[in-house]
């Protein structure tokens, strides 16, 4: 009887970078033998690790390994959501809750879905929150024309995007909260 020998490579540790929108920040480490067998990978996240906010402590971001060279890994974003408990607790307090998705297309092309949330400080009446929903789709929709995608992530993670949304909003019904729930890259 033949013995055979099983030949293994040694694996590498290999470092996972954010991208230039969080300036390369490193997010975390995976061991591999291969460059090939890391591209695709998917490691999700909390947006304060990686931006030393404890305001967003509440959100997760999804990164896709794109490319890697030597052993450092670069990512796209793909997904950007908040947690549950922190939904279910924030919408206790509210008087009606809206919950709202699309599919938008930004400057360069890429399609993306948005899932807002949205609740009002006052019972309402269903004519203001189909205006308030009407409001919300033509504000993302103009926004995402003129931004591209690098904007976008940017500016959900400095939560400008939601304070714009919600002051928008605003002046057609108080609002105690207006968040984007979900956002991800189709």
């Amino acid at each position: 009887m033949a013995e055979t020998q099983v030949i293994k490579k040694k694996k590498k540790w290999f470092t996972i970078l954010a991208g230039p929108e969080f300036d390369n920040a490193e997010i975390g480490e995976t061991l591999a033998n291969e460059n090939a067998n890391l591209i695709g990978r998917t490691l999700e996240v909390n947006l304060a690790d990686i931006t030393r906010d404890p305001k967003s402590q509440n959100i997760k971001v999804k990164f896709r390994i794109k490319e890697v060279k030597d052993t450092q890994c670069y990512t796209e974003l793909i997904s950007y959501s908040m947690l549950s408990t922190y939904v279910k607790r924030v919408i206790k307090p509210a008087k009606e809750k809206l919950d709202y998705s699309a599919i938008y297309i930004t400057n360069d092309n890429i399609k993306v879905v948005i899932k807002l949330i949205i609740l009002t400080k006052a019972k309402t009446i269903h004519s203001v929150l189909t205006s308030i929903r009407h409001k919300s789709n033509e504000y993302l929709k103009e926004y995402c024309k003129k931004s591209d995608y690098k904007t976008l992530i940017m500016d959900l993670a400095s939560h400008n995007l939601q304070k714009e949304l919600k002051n928008t909003l605003k002046k057609v019904y108080p609002l105690s909260v207006c968040e984007i729930r979900m956002m991800q890259r189709l």
